[in-house]
């Protein structure tokens, strides 16, 4: 997968970014009232297994005061502009980390300065920051929880190992001193040792510093945790059936921002938002109509372009709403700016209902390169004697599989992160400032309860209603059947009602320009998506009627769920590809294809 290897610390240190944990120095956050503290008594002790329940409320607990004051800071300081800021974190960049991360924290950032900024009355604006940063502080919690349940385990492996290893090169060098010479064969097998021995310190660093990152969170000594596994079904148990429609649908009836619009400017209904919102996603919601989804770099790219121009547009719309005198004019900037916030919190969901299924594509793939170092492993294992050079191969390709796992128990940790959030995002938080100065044990058993209690009700409640649901409104989804969707796509011009900017593609992947030669190895060619299946039988009559080289092949109509709707897209596959002349001629003809 080209788009994501999961780094360990990308999360935790975005959390120190956007909200401030303990880690914080003391002179960087703002003083807070003691009688306004949520924590002031010494941490309590640490008894029995710890879960990913008493990390999360220990993380919230012990951080929210610092994490909040924190927040306060970034969105009030009036010497940092709120576009700086999330400029400031889209260049943040972590190694090897899918720029969707950078565009799902600006969003963040700009609905919390959004909310606080349109109904910034200090007791709201003062749970509101308490809630978010207790939010931001459970995510971090999941990340490192993960990542030292596993270090706890794998750093006892890779200290057996390395001592094993580190013997054998202590015999060479002992055999070097009392020769004073080395054949070429322990030459090599030496500096095969030592460059291995090497990485495996690497590794050994790593989990050890998420060990101690996973301490400063929960205020806990790591040599004294006995950790329980990861575990939580909601996080786990997610059905793929669950379309982004019905965490977006939860989010306008549930989340804060909407009860506040409701307040103070209108009521907000999801198919009014949904509609304003698709008509600035149009073209993502195209490409995942043709099934280019999330490990297609166009489809990563459109949807980064648009979720980050949400996110300045929201600053823009708050910005306009706080500089207006007139109170006439100011009103109505304020129900714009909560239109464009309406648009921000779906484009939040979107975002990380896609990075769910980004973890899972890289899942598959992890497992895969498992599987095959465990057969390669085997399979010297079962030698019965090895030279010198195939030693070093089987302990390299140990420390490669020491290196998958640790990726392996990452993305599982992403996942749970990017569901948690995607929870969150959804409306469901249990979080009160009243929670947060309640005894552990009770803020552990509210997540526990009250948070999958709300999430069976939202899943409930969204299958009775798909149960329900009308037929789709053809005229609502004009974007669906607009012809040349992709060339304007490519060339910058959207047929939304914002302007957006133009994507800079390579000509190879725009709606008509050909295929090179290289486009021969795809297996697919696809010749349009349709709402009916009849629409898909008709569309083939006419190509093979217009295009004779078509008739050589077999059409399929793939029937797919998108985002819980069925279209019906018109393919013709081939193990061996070679469809590069045929699309090319079709495309010559200003005739949709696309090869994948």
């Amino acid at each position: 997968m080209k788009y994501v290897k999961f780094s360990g610390n990308a999360l935790f240190l975005t959390c120190l970014f956007l909200c401030g944990c303990a880690l914080d120095d003391a002179d960087k956050t703002p003083a807070v009232k003691e009688d306004e503290l949520v924590f002031r008594a010494e941490p309590e002790a640490v008894k029995g297994k710890v879960d990913v329940y008493t990390s999360m409320a220990r993380a919230a607990k012990y951080n929210v005061d610092n994490a909040s004051a924190n927040l306060n800071k970034k969105i009030f300081d009036p010497n940092q502009k709120p576009r700086n800021v999330l400029q400031n974190i889209m260049n943040i960049k972590f190694d090897n980390t899918t720029p969707l991360y950078e565009v799902s924290n600006a969003l963040e950032y700009a609905t919390l300065y959004a909310t606080a900024n349109l109904n910034n009355k200090k007791g709201f604006v003062d749970n509101l920051f308490y809630t978010r940063a207790a939010q931001h502080l459970t995510l971090a919690a999941i990340r490192t929880h993960q990542d030292a349940w596993y270090a706890s385990r794998k750093i006892k492996e890779i200290n057996r190992l390395a001592k094993q290893e580190q013997k054998k090169l202590a015999e060479i060098n002992a055999k070097l001193e009392r020769t004073g010479k080395l054949t070429r064969d322990d030459l090599e097998y030496k500096k095969g040792l030592e460059v291995a021995l090497l990485n495996l310190n690497e590794l050994q660093q790593k989990l050890a510093m998420n060990l101690a990152e996973y301490g400063e969170l929960t205020n806990m000594l790591t040599s004294k945790v006995d950790f329980a596994g990861r575990h939580f079904y909601e996080l786990e148990d997610f059905d793929k059936n669950y379309s982004v429609e019905i965490f977006q649908e939860s989010a306008v009836n549930n989340r804060t921002e909407f009860a506040v619009a409701k307040e103070l400017v209108k009521t907000y209904s999801f198919d009014e938002v949904k509609q304003s919102t698709n008509l600035m996603y149009e073209d993502v919601e195209r490409l995942d109509i043709n099934g280019l989804d999330i490990d297609h770099r166009l489809y990563s790219t459109q949807l980064q372009e648009r979720a980050l121009q949400n996110a300045n547009d929201l600053i823009d719309a708050v910005s306009a709403y706080n500089n207006e005198n007139d109170v006439q004019q100011k009103n109505k900037l304020q129900e714009q700016a909560f239109d464009v916030l309406g648009n921000a919190i779906l484009a939040q969901i979107k975002v990380n209902y896609k990075l769910v299924r980004l973890a899972d594509i890289d899942y598959k793939l992890t497992s895969d390169k498992i599987k095959t170092l465990k057969k390669k492993i085997n399979e010297l294992e079962r030698k019965s004697r090895l030279n010198s050079e195939k030693k070093i191969e089987l302990l390299n390709l140990r420390i490669a599989l020491m290196q998958e796992e640790y990726t392996l128990s990452q993305i599982k940790a992403e996942r749970a992160v990017a569901l948690r959030t995607l929870y969150f995002e959804a409306g469901f938080s249990p979080y009160t400032k009243r929670l947060l100065k309640a005894p552990l044990k009770d803020i552990e058993q509210v997540l526990k309860v009250g948070f999958n209690e709300d999430v069976v009700r939202m899943l409930a409640a969204a299958e009775q209603k798909l149960k329900q649901s009308k037929p789709i409104d053809n005229e609502k989804n004009y974007w669906a059947k607009g012809e040349n969707w992709l060339e304007r796509l490519i060339d910058g011009k959207s047929s939304s009602k914002k302007a957006v900017p133009a994507v800079n593609l390579n000509k190879t992947e725009s709606m008509f320009e050909p295929y090179a030669p290289e486009a021969d190895k795809y297996k697919i060619m696809q010749l349009g998506s349709f709402e009916k299946k009849q629409n898909a039988t008709e569309t083939w009559q006419d190509l093979t009627s217009r295009f004779s080289g078509l008739k050589s092949y077999m059409p399929q109509i793939e029937r797919s769920h998108v985002d819980g709707k069925i279209w019906y897209r018109l393919l013709v596959s081939s193990v061996n590809g070679g469809f590069r002349n045929i699309c090319n001629e079709l495309r010559a003809a200003k005739t949709e294809c696309l090869l994948r």
